[in-house]
């Protein structure tokens, strides 16, 4: 398995745990960091005045394990792909991320956001449910009781409102020109002359996508794309073109290119684009807070006790636990 295979499949899980838009960078590198005792036998970490503890903790590393062992089988975890291994690559992220969660519960009060009767009902069941499903094995493994499930289901519900309540007055109109999702085939080549005579062979009749596959020098032909992806000359000249309509000699950052429009306005890509601006529009607000919060925000972190953890095979071979996440879906999406 390649690194980056991992990495890939690491930042999708990543995407999946977390709740409400929150990104799962790393908070310990910009806060305070201290290798303390001060922590109890059980916590792992505390964000101000935010606690994770490591039965909350092994929630994920369970989630984590099931969903990379499903894919890759049970053998993976002490292989070393590039001086880390798989394990620990996926402990960081989790610790990434549950610090991501934590955080962002100490803005409720600022935001005066808390959970509702009928949301803390909500959790219990879904707690509940989560912990019903664990075997006595996987019981042993994780080290948790009913009320560290209740509690991380919380902080993730918590969390997601902070986030909405932060972000709630983001503009959400975006037009269609800005968010206009276009596919267009290309011809790279290394100098404007070379250019010059595929625009003269296009001329004379010959198809575009015949002369690509024989002369450009990016062996992708064809590219969907909105704005901003693209370098500004490349870019300008893509948008302009109608569909079907070849451009001339456009020089780029990294070559010279010959574009033909297939599709000048995707709209389903599009529709979907607004959606995904919308979203980045949130995080952009929603991250101007939460750095502030954790610039401001000193943690401590038990290195100790996350260094004994390690993805051990608590699995009965007909039985297997409930998905934390999928649990949570069913109650609060």
């Amino acid at each position: 398995m390649r690194k980056s295979v991992i990495k890939r499949l690491a930042l999708c899980l990543a995407a999946c745990l977390l709740t409400g838009g929150l990104v799962g960078c790393s908070h310990f590198k910009n806060a305070e960091i201290v290798l303390t005792t001060g922590l109890t036998e059980k916590e792992l970490f505390k964000v101000g005045s935010s606690v994770c503890t490591l039965p909350e903790a092994m929630i994920y590393v369970m989630d984590y394990q099931t969903q990379y062992e499903s894919v890759y089988g049970v053998e993976m975890w002490e292989h070393d792909f590039g001086g880390i291994t798989l394990e620990e690559y996926v402990k960081n992220i989790i610790v990434s991320q549950l610090a991501s969660m934590k955080a962002v519960t100490l803005l409720a009060k600022d935001y005066e956001v808390e959970l509702t009767e009928a949301e803390r009902e909500r959790v219990k069941k879904a707690a509940g449910e989560y912990y019903q499903s664990l075997n006595p094995k996987a019981l042993e493994y994780l080290g948790v009781e009913r009320e560290d499930v209740e509690k991380l289901y919380g902080d993730h519900v918590l969390s997601r409102k902070v986030y909405q309540e932060i972000t709630k007055n983001v503009n959400t109109e975006v037009s269609d020109d800005e968010a206009r999702i276009i596919t267009i085939q290309q011809i790279k080549v290394d100098s404007r002359e070379s250019g010059e005579n595929i625009l003269e062979r296009l001329e004379e009749g010959k198809e575009f996508l015949t002369l690509a596959s024989v002369y450009s020098q990016d062996s992708q032909l064809s590219y969907t794309f909105g704005r901003g992806e693209k370098d500004a000359a490349y870019e300008e000249a893509a948008f302009s073109l109608e569909k079907d309509a070849v451009s001339g000699v456009i020089e780029g950052e990294d070559g010279f290119y010959i574009l033909k429009c297939v599709d000048n306005f995707d709209r389903e890509a599009t529709e979907a684009n607004k959606v995904t601006m919308v979203e980045r529009r949130r995080d952009e607000i929603f991250s101007k807070v939460y750095e502030e919060l954790i610039a401001n925000t000193p943690s401590e972190f038990n290195s100790r006790l996350w260094e004994q953890v390690h993805f051990e095979d608590w699995t009965d071979e007909d039985e297997q636990a409930g998905n934390f996440l999928e649990i949570y879906h069913q109650y609060f999406e």
